[in-house]
């Protein structure tokens, strides 16, 4: 069983180039000499045998290769890695640019039409709500000042990579993602893993086109409906802890185990396991509308051995920690009180542990 590294409420890393002091990002999941995340631990086949893809499969593989087909030599060869390269398999952080070194393409040397191509092939691996979800973390970003000589925050400082070339009939995996944000994406024939994938952001109270938006509203409110369900009883034993605890399956955490914790869906009644369900969609419907409807399908299967936890006070969205924990799931929302206010900076993970960067297909078990 692997450990996470760090434990500690927050961590104050120097940056030497310029001093800069970050005292915002929660624990440090990388490498202790490092910001940079260790390569992941894969031995992948040599060979595959993939079933026939889908439609949905087919129109990713189509944007996909709209969007290379805009960049030139310099840009495509920066854009795409050998499917073996684990390095840049697992390079994604909860940090921002500078501290980490990211590959890929940058969103901001990006021509407009370039970006817009990257957009659609966004707009087809993920749902609309996913979509609009990277659009709020974006305009998050924008809101964040950057440190001379230290991170490079804004929208301009994400990145698109490619593993393998897009295909229907080899494995290959997209990559998209920044400061707070990482979209993992592996396709395996009509099937698809989204695991990992790193959500949340700062600010998470913005204004987006004219509205007050609250970027993790749904989930957070869905989270406290299923608390405000359950019996005394119940609450005694899905709360752990009455302070939040820091994200533990952050990046590098690749093959860490997580005993499930608090309350279990065997132990819920009918009206409860569907609120469950809820805070369980209000992540997963990210993922496009095809996808998502398998996954759902796999985790509805599993409810009974679904462990719902709590580490936090009840009754404000956004201040507590709280896991999902299934055969083939594990969602923590992990709030970062770095300012005072909890409730505006979160770092949250889905990880499917059975099939976390497609390894029960490209493994070499």
């Amino acid at each position: 069983m692997k450990r996470s590294l760090y434990g500690v409420a927050g961590v104050a890393v120097i940056v030497a180039a310029a001093g800069f002091l970050l005292l915002r990002y929660g624990p440090l999941a990388a490498q202790e000499s490092s910001l940079q995340t260790p390569p992941v631990d894969i031995a992948i086949k040599e060979s595959f045998d993939l079933p026939a893809a889908d439609a949905k499969t087919g129109a990713i593989v189509a944007a996909a290769d709209a969007f290379l087909d805009t960049l030139d030599e310099e840009q495509r060869k920066a854009a795409v890695y050998p499917f073996n390269d684990n390095t840049q398999r697992s390079n994604w952080s909860n940090f921002p640019d500078g501290p980490v070194q990211r590959g890929g393409v940058m969103r901001g040397n990006l021509s407009d039409e370039q970006n817009a191509a990257l957009e659609a092939l966004l707009g087809e691996v993920l749902s609309e709500d996913g979509v609009r979800n990277v659009a709020y973390q974006l305009a998050a970003e924008d809101m964040l000042d950057s440190g001379i000589g230290g991170p490079n925050f804004g929208s301009d400082f994400y990145y698109a990579s490619f593993l393998g070339e897009p295909s229907t009939s080899e494995p290959w995996m997209f990559q998209f993602g920044g400061h707070h944000l990482a979209i993992n994406v592996t396709v395996f024939g009509p099937e698809i893993s989204f695991s990992p994938m790193l959500t949340g952001g700062e600010p998470l109270n913005i204004t987006y086109e004219e509205q007050d938006i609250y970027i993790t509203e749904t989930e957070t409110a869905a989270a406290q409906a299923f608390m405000d369900a359950l019996t005394a009883e119940q609450k005694e034993v899905a709360i752990i802890g009455d302070q939040p605890i820091n994200l533990l399956l952050g990046p590098g955490e690749f093959g860490t185990v997580l005993a499930p914790e608090g309350i279990k869906g065997s132990n819920l009644t009918d009206e409860q396991k569907k609120l469950l369900l809820d805070v369980i969609e209000a992540r997963l419907n990210f993922i496009n509308d095809d996808d998502f409807a398998a996954k759902m399908e796999t985790v509805r299967s599993e409810i009974d051995d679904t462990y719902f936890g709590w580490w936090g006070p009840v009754g404000t969205l956004g201040a507590a920690y709280f896991r999902v924990t299934a055969p083939s799931l594990v969602m923590e929302y992990a709030p970062q009180d770095m300012d005072g206010d909890p409730t505006d900076h979160a770092h949250n993970m889905y990880r499917d542990p059975e099939n976390d960067y497609g390894v029960a297909w490209i493994g070499s078990h």
